[in-house]
């Protein structure tokens, strides 16, 4: 009777069918034994079906967290906004739709053997939405990408 799972890619390798029952068991399971899901997945369509809070990650590092809605409805980080962006859309009527996507580089994810990583400073986007600053160490690698 645990009260955490942690499902690590969990779904990823199953046909969409498959991969539907187990989320719905899932939610099935959490709904009456009050679980709580550590979900972890690139799949962003399942993270939005079964997630309640989102941490979206980069490099390691949390760049944008908060409600579903918040970060599937709002999305702040550019590297949240461009993997929302490449998710496919299911609904034909929609397909034709493009999300509005910078061509800016993202952040490099070479770094020097002497790498420091800076305190990291997150501002409030709306109540439980937070989002890292992008800061000048990011714009550096923007600068030095287009000028390469």
């Amino acid at each position: 009777e645990p009260r955490l799972i942690v499902a690590d890619e969990a779904v990823s390798a199953l046909d969409v069918s498959v991969k539907a029952q187990v989320v719905n068991l899932m939610l099935e399971l959490q709904a009456r034994m009050k679980l709580a899901y550590l979900f972890i997945s690139h799949d962003m369509a399942v993270v939005e079906r079964v997630s309640h809070r989102v941490a979206v990650m980069y490099l390691g590092e949390i760049v944008e967290i908060g409600p579903r809605e918040a970060i599937f409805g709002n999305p702040q980080h550019p590297y949240t906004k461009r993997l929302l962006a490449a998710v496919p859309i299911a609904d034909p009527m929609r397909r034709h739709e493009k999300s509005p996507v910078s061509n800016d580089e993202i952040k490099s994810p070479v770094r020097d053997a002497d790498y420091i990583p800076p305190i990291r400073q997150f501002r409030e986007v709306s109540p439980g939405h937070a989002v890292m600053i992008w800061g000048e160490e990011w714009e550096k690698k923007v600068i030095e990408a287009v000028a390469a």
